[in-house]
């Protein structure tokens, strides 16, 4: 939480918020949890659902829902530094997204008011999430290719990162898994938007085994504690072809506390390769791949030493 703290000092209210709420531990929220304690994600705190519901009941909080301190806390917390990387990478690659996503999901990224900052050769100001999720979106195009049918999210905040495949790559029909107040945002900022393929929401106990041709997770999924990760592949992960999921739990550390590791992920998935996250946003991050090309992943990711 020191790191939280630490990337807010430049935005004041946003410290004193991270002060008060992990810190001194003052609830000056009413707190709302979709789950009993033993089954509940890290991002199931009881702010970051409250901050939703208020999003959902109130147009004006909706509007600007990306700036609720308490939602940032779990989302929108991208920094001015991890943008300008991701937004390097993707130059670097040239695979022909950074221009296109300057048409469509750079240009016109302002539902839910994202906090904007003016990077070097953009005519306008871009949200770092949102260059995030156009990073990843890169890297499923070189893992994967551009053609993706049926893909499953786990954990996907208010939709973002499947808004950006869906305008970026060639998806035909995407099942976003989360918590019920969750998919209501997710609904209600989709149907905000104008979307090529399908999409629908699901909560893990609302969902039967079947096949995709992709999963994603970026965090969501290594969040979670071990009785849900593990619902999670049985329903989902190992009814999937190809995975890539953003982790930051499995090797050591509290983090990895309650939740599977690296080995028992290794005897439950599909057989997969662990990479290095680019760029590391924490010491103990990792992603975790499966059924991709290496030849991409050979020239622009690296296997991470463990």
């Amino acid at each position: 939480m020191k790191i939280k703290f630490l990337k807010g000092l430049n935005d004041p209210l946003y410290a004193l918020h991270v002060l008060k709420t992990r810190y001194i531990k003052i609830p000056f929220k009413k707190l709302i949890f979709s789950n009993i304690e033993e089954l509940r994600a890290e991002s199931d705190n009881g702010l970051y659902v409250s901050s939703i519901n208020k999003a959902l009941n109130n147009q004006k909080s909706f509007e600007k829902f990306k700036r609720d301190h308490s939602y940032r806390e779990i989302l929108e917390h991208v920094n001015y530094k991890q943008g300008s990387d991701y937004l390097e990478i993707v130059r670097e690659r040239n695979d022909g997204l950074l221009e296109k996503a300057k048409k469509n999901v750079l240009k016109s990224d302002d539902l839910g008011k994202p906090i904007k900052y003016k990077y070097s050769g953009i005519d306008f100001p871009l949200s770092p999430t949102t260059l995030r999720y156009l990073k990843v979106a890169s890297d499923l195009n070189g893992l994967f290719s551009k053609d993706l049918s049926k893909v499953a999210e786990i954990g996907c905040g208010y939709g973002g990162q499947a808004y950006v495949n869906d305008q970026l790559l060639n998806v035909e029909m995407t099942t976003l898994f989360d918590l019920p107040y969750v998919n209501k945002l997710i609904e209600r900022y989709l149907n905000s938007l104008l979307m090529n393929g399908a999409y629908k929401t699901i909560s893990i106990n609302q969902a039967t085994s079947m096949n995709y041709d992709l999963v994603i997770s970026n965090f969501a999924f290594s969040e979670l504690p071990s009785a849900l990760q593990d619902a999670y592949i049985t329903k989902v992960l190992s009814h999937s072809s190809r995975g890539y999921l953003t982790m930051n739990s499995g090797l050591v550390g509290s983090s990895s506390k309650g939740k599977m590791s690296l080995g028992e992920l290794r005897e439950k998935l599909p057989n997969f390769e662990v990479y290095e996250e680019k760029p590391l946003s924490s010491d103990l991050n990792y992603i975790i791949v499966w059924g991709h090309n290496t030849e991409f992943a050979n020239s622009n990711m690296h296997l991470k030493k463990i």
